[in-house]
């Protein structure tokens, strides 16, 4: 099989399915580590804004940050809220989902996975306590925070207080917002929603990109940092 050949196929099939996993192509997992094939893999990466990763024994496509074809973009998180979504809901979604990943690889140790699961419901009343948390500190403490970390999370806190916890066939509640979110997650292959979406585990793939390519010591840090206690209340 020529390199070019080899290089399209492992390219279709991380953009079908966002990963090439050795147990399910032996052939074109050995054809990857081929200088030649990584070559063509590597003018793809270029002309599609990407990155193509091999961890352990599966190879993922990384879209980056920006790439308005393979990555998401507001648009898909304020689709997933309805038409009435504004962009604080789209800020909002992108805090439940770094606070969700925090809760699942905020430990300190050379692992910083620090549990398996977490019921939907928990990660509500956890969201509710930081975002309580957030609107009872003293208002210009947390407009630093907020300029230091480039995070609007007064408005933030807010826009999640506004909504009741849950209610039969609504979406815009707390519980149909985490569930929409995972959904998108989901759909990525990062997490798997189980017991009837009552429960978040987090995939192999979510793992090893958690643990062996974006979090070293200092991104550790700096994902602890945002969600740290806030230590001023406004009753002090």
């Amino acid at each position: 099989m020529s390199s070019v050949k080899s290089g399209i196929q492992i390219f279709k099939i991380l953009v079908e399915h966002g990963q090439l996993d050795r147990d399910d192509h032996s052939d074109l997992f050995i054809e990857y580590l081929n200088s030649e094939v990584q070559e063509v893999l590597s003018d793809f990466e270029e002309e599609m804004d990407c990155k193509i990763i091999k961890l352990n024994n599966s190879i993922y496509l990384l879209p980056n940050f920006d790439n308005s074809l393979l990555g998401f973009r507001n648009k898909d998180f304020r689709s997933s809220f309805g038409s009435g979504a504004t962009n604080s809901d789209v800020y909002l979604s992108y805090y439940i989902t770094m606070f969700l990943l925090h809760q699942f690889y905020g430990g300190k140790n050379q692992n910083p996975k620090q549990r398996d699961f977490i019921r939907v419901m928990t990660l509500i009343d956890d969201l509710d306590q930081k975002f309580e948390a957030i609107l009872s500190t003293d208002e210009e403490d947390m407009i630093a925070v907020e300029e230091e970390l480039n995070i609007n999370l007064i408005r933030i806190a807010e826009v999640w207080n506004q909504k009741i916890v849950h209610e039969e066939n609504k979406r815009s509640t707390k519980y149909g917002t985490v569930i929409r979110i995972c959904s998108l997650l989901e759909q990525e292959k990062l997490i798997r929603l189980l017991e009837d979406k009552k429960e978040i585990r987090t995939t192999k793939k979510l793992d090893d990109l958690m643990t062996y390519y974006f979090l070293n010591d200092s991104r550790i840090q700096e994902i602890n940092s945002i969600f740290k206690e806030e230590p001023v209340h406004a009753s002090n």
